[in-house]
């Protein structure tokens, strides 16, 4: 992969997992959700995109995420290469 197409690739995965956050509610349910989200803002911040896809995950878990959300996990972890976490997200779908 070039570098101009894995920075494309970069850029996609971070659009997919920070969308994901817009289909949960504006206000998290929990001081857990909360901080979640602080974390999955701090992995996405230093492009630690497998350490926020597993923070979405348990935010997701935590505020009982729609099928959207879902669907926002699945292309990053497609998009990361993580079949694993496709297998399960697909589960999600």
């Amino acid at each position: 992969m070039s570098p101009i197409e894995l920075k494309a690739s970069l850029a996609k995965t971070l659009r997919h997992l920070a969308a994901s956050r817009f289909y949960l509610p504006q206000t998290l349910p929990s001081q857990d959700a909360d901080a979640c989200w602080l974390s999955m803002q701090e992995f996405l911040h230093h492009n630690e995109f497998g350490l926020a896809l597993d923070d979405a995950v348990e935010l997701g878990e935590l505020c009982g995420g729609p099928k959207e959300f879902w669907a926002e996990l699945h292309s990053a972890a497609v998009n990361m290469g993580l079949q694993s976490e496709v297998a399960l997200l697909e589960a999600r779908l």
